[in-house]
Protein backbone atom coordinates (compact mmCIF):
# COMPACT_ATOMS: atom_id res chain seq x y z
CA UNK A 1 0.00 0.00 0.00
CA UNK A 2 2.88 2.43 0.75
CA UNK A 3 4.44 1.68 -2.65
CA UNK A 4 1.16 2.49 -4.39
CA UNK A 5 0.95 5.82 -2.60
CA UNK A 6 4.53 6.76 -3.54
CA UNK A 7 3.95 5.94 -7.20
CA UNK A 8 0.64 7.79 -7.15
CA UNK A 9 2.37 10.79 -5.61
CA UNK A 10 4.99 10.77 -8.40
CA UNK A 11 2.19 10.91 -10.97
CA UNK A 12 0.96 14.19 -9.51
CA UNK A 13 4.24 15.99 -10.17
CA UNK A 14 6.21 16.77 -13.30
CA UNK A 15 9.65 15.24 -13.90
CA UNK A 16 12.56 17.21 -12.45
CA UNK A 17 14.15 17.69 -15.89
CA UNK A 18 10.97 19.32 -17.20
CA UNK A 19 10.76 21.68 -14.23
CA UNK A 20 14.46 22.52 -14.62
CA UNK A 21 14.00 23.27 -18.34
CA UNK A 22 11.00 25.53 -17.65
CA UNK A 23 12.94 27.46 -15.01
CA UNK A 24 15.90 27.87 -17.35
CA UNK A 25 13.63 29.19 -20.12
CA UNK A 26 11.70 31.51 -17.81
CA UNK A 27 14.82 33.30 -16.62
CA UNK A 28 15.62 34.51 -20.17
CA UNK A 29 15.99 38.27 -20.58
CA UNK A 30 14.86 39.17 -24.10
CA UNK A 31 12.94 41.93 -25.91
CA UNK A 32 9.53 40.59 -24.90
CA UNK A 33 10.61 40.28 -21.25
CA UNK A 34 12.00 43.83 -21.34
CA UNK A 35 8.80 45.22 -22.90
CA UNK A 36 6.54 43.42 -20.42
CA UNK A 37 8.62 44.67 -17.51
CA UNK A 38 8.41 48.27 -18.77
CA UNK A 39 4.66 47.98 -19.36
CA UNK A 40 3.97 46.34 -15.99
CA UNK A 41 6.03 49.01 -14.23
CA UNK A 42 4.23 51.86 -15.98
CA UNK A 43 0.84 50.29 -15.27
CA UNK A 44 1.77 49.75 -11.61
CA UNK A 45 2.99 53.34 -11.27
CA UNK A 46 -0.22 54.69 -12.79
CA UNK A 47 -2.27 52.48 -10.49
CA UNK A 48 -0.29 53.75 -7.51
CA UNK A 49 -0.64 57.39 -8.54
CA UNK A 50 -4.37 56.98 -9.23
CA UNK A 51 -4.86 54.94 -6.05
CA UNK A 52 -6.40 52.07 -8.04
CA UNK A 53 -5.95 48.58 -6.54
CA UNK A 54 -7.45 46.95 -9.65
CA UNK A 55 -4.85 48.54 -11.93
CA UNK A 56 -2.06 47.59 -9.53
CA UNK A 57 -3.26 43.96 -9.52
CA UNK A 58 -3.27 44.01 -13.33
CA UNK A 59 0.35 45.16 -13.32
CA UNK A 60 1.24 42.34 -10.94
CA UNK A 61 -0.16 39.79 -13.37
CA UNK A 62 1.66 41.31 -16.35
CA UNK A 63 5.05 41.44 -14.65
CA UNK A 64 7.53 38.81 -15.90
CA UNK A 65 9.68 38.98 -12.75
CA UNK A 66 8.40 35.68 -11.41
CA UNK A 67 10.37 33.71 -14.02
CA UNK A 68 13.88 34.70 -12.95
CA UNK A 69 12.89 34.67 -9.27
CA UNK A 70 11.64 31.08 -9.55
CA UNK A 71 14.80 30.18 -11.47
CA UNK A 72 16.84 31.59 -8.55
CA UNK A 73 14.83 29.45 -6.15
CA UNK A 74 15.37 26.33 -8.25
CA UNK A 75 19.08 27.08 -8.51
CA UNK A 76 19.31 27.40 -4.73
CA UNK A 77 17.49 24.14 -4.07
CA UNK A 78 19.38 22.15 -6.70
CA UNK A 79 22.76 23.91 -6.36
CA UNK A 80 22.77 24.75 -10.08
CA UNK A 81 24.99 27.81 -9.92
CA UNK A 82 25.02 28.36 -13.69
CA UNK A 83 21.26 29.00 -13.81
CA UNK A 84 21.46 30.77 -10.44
CA UNK A 85 24.05 33.31 -11.59
CA UNK A 86 22.14 34.08 -14.78
CA UNK A 87 18.80 34.28 -12.99
CA UNK A 88 20.20 36.49 -10.20
CA UNK A 89 21.73 38.80 -12.82
CA UNK A 90 18.35 39.01 -14.55
CA UNK A 91 16.57 39.80 -11.27
CA UNK A 92 19.11 42.55 -10.52
CA UNK A 93 18.79 44.02 -14.03
CA UNK A 94 15.01 43.83 -13.80
CA UNK A 95 14.94 45.61 -10.45
CA UNK A 96 17.23 48.36 -11.75
CA UNK A 97 15.20 48.69 -14.96
CA UNK A 98 11.88 48.93 -13.13
CA UNK A 99 13.21 51.60 -10.77
CA UNK A 100 14.69 53.67 -13.61
CA UNK A 101 11.46 53.44 -15.63
CA UNK A 102 9.42 54.49 -12.58
CA UNK A 103 11.76 57.41 -11.84
CA UNK A 104 11.51 58.67 -15.43
CA UNK A 105 7.74 58.23 -15.57
CA UNK A 106 7.31 59.96 -12.21
CA UNK A 107 9.38 62.90 -13.40
CA UNK A 108 7.13 63.19 -16.48
CA UNK A 109 3.88 62.78 -14.55
CA UNK A 110 1.93 65.74 -13.24
CA UNK A 111 0.72 63.53 -10.34
CA UNK A 112 3.07 63.91 -7.39
CA UNK A 113 1.00 63.35 -4.24
CA UNK A 114 1.63 60.15 -2.28
CA UNK A 115 -1.58 58.11 -2.33
CA UNK A 116 -2.64 55.48 0.22
CA UNK A 117 -1.55 52.76 -2.26
CA UNK A 118 1.95 54.27 -2.39
CA UNK A 119 2.18 54.66 1.36
CA UNK A 120 0.99 51.08 1.89
CA UNK A 121 4.16 49.85 0.21
CA UNK A 122 6.59 51.83 2.34
CA UNK A 123 6.37 50.01 5.65
CA UNK A 124 6.89 46.24 5.27
CA UNK A 125 6.70 43.99 8.33
CA UNK A 126 7.05 40.38 9.42
CA UNK A 127 3.62 39.50 8.04
CA UNK A 128 4.78 40.53 4.55
CA UNK A 129 7.71 38.15 4.93
CA UNK A 130 5.37 35.33 5.96
CA UNK A 131 3.14 36.03 2.96
CA UNK A 132 6.15 35.78 0.68
CA UNK A 133 7.31 32.56 2.36
CA UNK A 134 3.96 30.78 2.11
CA UNK A 135 3.43 32.08 -1.43
CA UNK A 136 6.84 30.69 -2.38
CA UNK A 137 5.82 27.27 -1.11
CA UNK A 138 2.55 27.49 -3.05
CA UNK A 139 4.43 28.55 -6.19
CA UNK A 140 6.89 25.69 -5.83
CA UNK A 141 4.11 23.15 -5.51
CA UNK A 142 2.25 24.70 -8.42
CA UNK A 143 5.31 24.55 -10.68
CA UNK A 144 6.02 20.95 -9.75
CA UNK A 145 2.38 19.90 -10.16
CA UNK A 146 1.02 18.50 -13.38
CA UNK A 147 -2.38 20.14 -12.90
CA UNK A 148 -2.45 23.30 -10.80
CA UNK A 149 0.23 25.66 -12.13
CA UNK A 150 -2.07 27.71 -14.35
CA UNK A 151 -4.61 28.32 -11.61
CA UNK A 152 -2.24 28.91 -8.69
CA UNK A 153 0.61 30.92 -10.22
CA UNK A 154 -1.49 34.07 -10.83
CA UNK A 155 -2.34 34.12 -7.12
CA UNK A 156 1.31 33.67 -6.22
CA UNK A 157 2.19 36.52 -8.60
CA UNK A 158 -0.30 38.79 -6.84
CA UNK A 159 0.68 37.77 -3.32
CA UNK A 160 4.39 38.29 -3.85
CA UNK A 161 4.43 40.99 -6.53
CA UNK A 162 7.54 43.12 -6.67
CA UNK A 163 6.48 45.56 -9.37
CA UNK A 164 4.35 47.84 -7.14
CA UNK A 165 7.09 48.26 -4.50
CA UNK A 166 9.71 48.83 -7.23
CA UNK A 167 7.46 51.44 -8.85
CA UNK A 168 7.08 53.00 -5.40
CA UNK A 169 10.88 53.14 -5.05
CA UNK A 170 11.03 54.92 -8.42
CA UNK A 171 8.27 57.26 -7.33
CA UNK A 172 10.14 58.07 -4.11
CA UNK A 173 13.36 58.78 -5.99
CA UNK A 174 11.54 60.73 -8.72
CA UNK A 175 9.81 62.96 -6.16
CA UNK A 176 12.87 63.09 -3.88
CA UNK A 177 11.01 61.50 -0.98
CA UNK A 178 13.73 59.29 0.47
CA UNK A 179 11.64 57.73 3.27
CA UNK A 180 9.16 56.45 0.66
CA UNK A 181 11.95 55.13 -1.60
CA UNK A 182 13.84 53.42 1.21
CA UNK A 183 10.71 51.96 2.82
CA UNK A 184 9.52 50.52 -0.49
CA UNK A 185 12.99 49.16 -1.27
CA UNK A 186 12.99 47.28 2.00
Amino acid sequence: MVIWRASRLRELFRPAAEIHQDADESRQFDVVYFAMLVLSCLIALLGLLLNSPAVIIGAMLISPLMGPILACGLALTTADWDIGKKAARNVALSVAEAIVIAVLATRLSPLREATPEILARTNPNLMDLLIAFFSGIAGTLALASRKTAMTILPGVAIATALIPPLATVGYGIGTVQWPIASGALM
